[in-house]
C-alpha cells in the first residue's frame, strides 16, 4: 500500500516539475496565510510579512547604506575590518570585475573559501551582475570540490590560495572553466580576488527572474543519496529572510543610535545556515559581525572573551563544548540575549546545561528548523511559550503538515509522521535532477522533508529522527535521538551516535558509539545497564557499545551515520 501510494504520488510530482507550472506554484505559496480554517495543516500564527520583488542585492544595500560608519564585518584573527559604507562599494567592484573578465548573467562561479569578511563581497558581488555561486567546504578533498563543480558546471573558480595549489590539477581537466580567481596568496596564472576588490570599475546590476534565476547553488543530499545541487532564486533567499525578520519572530534588534548587535560568526557560510542567517542576516540588520575561519576551541573562547556577542548562531555540538567546556566565564555572556540552535536537533539535556552554565535569566535559547532546500528557515521557538527541545512553530507564511508513513494522510496533534512544508522559500528544485525533484515535492507544492515529526497541542514541532535513520527492531521503530539524549544525560557521557546493525533475531538492534568525558572509566555493561533501566525492551542496546574519540560530524554538526555504518 505504501509503495502503491508513494508511486501514484512520483508520478503526479513529475507534471509539476515542468517550467509552466512554476507560475500556478509561485501563486499558490503566495496565498499561504495564518488565517486558513484546513484543520489538517498548521499555518504559521506570525503576522503576514511582505515578499518585496527586489532582488537580494537591492534588499540588501538599502538597508547596509544606512549603517554608514559602523562596523560591518572583522576578521576574527587579524582584526581587519570592513564598514558598511564599504560594503556596497566592494560588492559591486567584484562583480564588475566578474563581467569584465567575460562571465555573464546566468554563468556559475566555484567558491572554495573559508569564512573571512571579503566572503561578502564574493557573494553579493557575483549576486548584484547574475552570476550564480555554488559554495564548496574548505575541507573537501580535491575529488569532492571536481565532483561538485563539475556537476554544477562552472565557468569561473575562486578559492584560498592553499586550497588552489590542491585543485589546479582536477581544474586543468576542466575545460569550462578560463577564470580562475585566488585569495591571501599569489598563484602563477590566477587572479588575484585583493586586486579585484581594488579595481575602480563598475557594472549595472543585473536584471533577474526573482523566481527562477538561481541565485545560489548549494548541494545537499536531500533525504537520499549523493549531493544535489539546490535551486535558491532570488525570490526564495529574501522571501526567507524578509519571512525572519517579521517581528514577533526574533530578539535582534536592528543598529540605531548607538545600539548594534555583536556576532560571533562561526558557522561556516558555504552551508547556507551560515550564510542566511548569521551573514545575510547579520547585514540586514546592521550588526558587527566578528568572523572566525573554523573552529579552534582555544580561538572561539577567546573571541568571545574579547567580543562579548550579543547573538549567537550556534549548531549542537558547539552547545555541548560551551557547556561542557572548563574554561568557560560568565563574563563572556554578559550581553548575551540569544543563542539560535539549528541544523540539527538539540537535546534537552544539552540545552538544559547550557542555560544552567551560563545562568542568565535574560538568554533566550532559540531553536529553529529548516534545510537547504527551505532556504532554510522554516520553523523557531516563539518568543512567547517556547518548549525546550521544541524546534518551534513555523515562520511567516509558512504552512506545516505531518503525513502517516504508510497511507501518507495528514495526523493531527501529537502523533509522528514525515513533515512536511509549503512556503515561499521552498526551492524551486535540484539542478538537472528532475526525478529528484520530483521525490522531494509533490504536485501541491509540499516539500517532504524526510523527517520524523510531530507537534503539540500549543502547535510547536518536535524532530524525532530522519525517516531514512530509523531503527526497525521487530517491526518498532527506535529513534536513535531519543537515545542519543538519554545518554548523554550520564554524568560521563561527551557524545554519543547510535545506528542500528544487522541482527538475526529482531532484524536491527541499536548500537551506540560514545566519547567518554576525560578520565571517565565508565563501561559497555555500565552503559548498556542505564539505558535499559530508563528505555523499553527493545530500545535497549543490544548491539553493543561502542568507545570511540570523536564522533563523525559534517560541518554543521549532523552525525554521520554513514560513516559508522561502513565500518560495520
Amino acid at each position: 500500500m505504501r509503495k502503491l501510494f508513494l508511486l501514484s504520488k512520483r508520478l503526479l510530482k513529475y507534471k509539476w516539475i515542468e517550467s509552466s507550472h512554476f507560475h500556478y506554484r509561485k501563486q499558490l505559496i503566495r496565498q499561504i496565510s495564518h488565517n486558513s480554517t484546513d484543520s489538517s495543516i498548521v499555518y504559521s500564527e506570525l503576522p503576514d510579512c511582505h515578499l518585496p520583488n527586489v532582488s537580494l542585492t537591492q534588499y540588501l544595500f538599502e538597508k547596509t547604506d544606512e549603517f554608514g560608519h559602523k562596523v560591518a564585518l572583522e576578521c576574527g584573527i587579524t582584526g581587519r575590518k570592513y564598514c558598511y559604507n564599504q560594503i556596497r562599494q566592494l560588492s559591486v567592484r567584484f562583480g564588475s570585475a566578474l563581467i569584465r573578465m567575460g562571465l555573464k548573467k546566468g554563468d556559475v562561479l566555484g567558491v572554495v573559501l573559508p569564512n573571512c569578511p571579503e566572503w561578502a563581497f564574493v557573494f553579493l558581488g557575483s549576486t548584484y551582475v547574475g552570476v550564480t555561486v555554488t559554495p564548496a567546504n574548505p575541507a573537501y578533498t580535491a575529488v569532492e570540490v571536481f565532483r561538485q563543480f563539475k556537476a554544477a558546471e562552472i565557468k569561473a573558480v575562486l578559492c584560498h590560495s592553499q586550497i588552489a595549489s590542491m585543485l589546479k590539477p582536477k581544474l586543468n581537466n576542466m575545460s569550462t572553466v578560463n577564470i580562475f580567481i585566488t585569495a591571501f596568496g599569489h598563484i602563477d596564472g590566477w587572479v588575484s580576488l585583493e586586486d579585484l576588490l581594488s579595481a575602480d570599475i563598475y557594472s549595472e546590476e543585473a536584471q533577474v527572474d526573482l523566481d527562477n534565476d538561481p541565485l545560489i547553488l548549494p548541494y545537499s543530499s536531500g533525504t537520499t543519496g549523493l549531493p544535489k545541487g539546490v535551486i535558491l532564486s532570488h525570490g526564495n533567499v529574501v522571501n526567507n529572510l524578509c519571512q525572519y525578520h517579521v517581528p514577533g519572530t526574533t530578539r535582534i534588534q536592528a543598529a540605531c543610535n548607538d545600539y548594534q548587535e555583536k556576532y560571533v560568526s562561526i558557522l561556516p557560510y558555504f552551508h547556507i545556515y551560515g550564510l542566511v542567517v548569521t551573514l545575510l542576516s547579520g547585514l540586514w540588520y546592521g550588526a558587527h559581525i566578528t568572523i572566525l575561519p573554523r573552529f579552534d576551541p582555544d580561538l572561539f573562547l577567546r573571541t568571545l572573551a574579547s567580543v562579548k556577542p550579543t547573538v549567537l548562531q550556534l549548531v549542537p555540538p558547539l552547545i555541548s563544548f560551551l557547556a561542557n567546556s572548563s574554561n568557560l566565564d560568565r563574563k563572556m555572556f554578559q550581553r548575551l540575549h540569544t543563542v539560535m540552535s539549528g541544523a540539527a536537533p538539540l537535546g534537552p539535556s544539552i540545552a538544559n546545561k547550557l542555560l544552567e552554565r551560563i545562568n542568565s535569566s535574560s538568554l533566550f535559547l532559540q531553536e529553529g528548523y529548516g534545510l537547504t532546500e527551505t532556504s532554510p528557515i522554516s520553523h523557531v521557538s516563539p518568543l512567547k511559550g517556547s518548549q525546550i527541545g521544541s524546534c518551534g512553530k513555523p515562520i511567516s507564511r509558512t504552512a506545516v503538515k505531518i503525513l502517516d508513513l504508510e497511507t501518507g494522510a495528514s495526523l493531527p496533534a501529537d502523533l509522528e509522521g514525515e513533515l512536511c512544508i509549503k512556503g515561499p522559500q521552498v526551492m524551486k528544485g535540484y539542478y538537472k535532477n528532475k526525478e529528484a525533484t520530483a521525490n522531494m515535492i509533490d504536485e501541491e507544492g509540499w516539500l517532504h522533508t524526510g523527517d520524523i515529526a510531530k507537534y503539540d497541542s500549543g502547535k510547536r514541532f518536535y524532530i524525532v529522527d530522519r525517516l531514512k535513520e530509523l531503527i526497525k527492531v521487530k517491526g518498532l521503530q527506535v529513534a536513535p535521538s531519543e537515545l542519543e539524549d538519554l545518554l548523554r544525560s550520564h554524568p560521563q557521557v561527551m557524545d554519543v551516535a547510535v545506528i542500528g546493525v544487522p541482527d538475526e533475531r529482531t532484524g536491527e538492534a541499536p548500537r551506540a558509539y560514545v566519547v567518554l568525558k576525560p578520565g571517565s572509566n565508565v563501561s559497555e555493561k555500565s552503559l548498556s545497564n542505564f539505558v535499559a533501566e530508563r528505555a523499553a525492551p527493545y530500545k535497549h542496546l543490544h548491539g553493543g557499545v561502542v568507545f570511540l574519540g570523536t564522533i563523525p560530524k559534517s560541518a554543521t554538526g549532523k552525525i554521520l551515520r554513514r560513516e559508522l555504518k561502513s565500518a560495520i
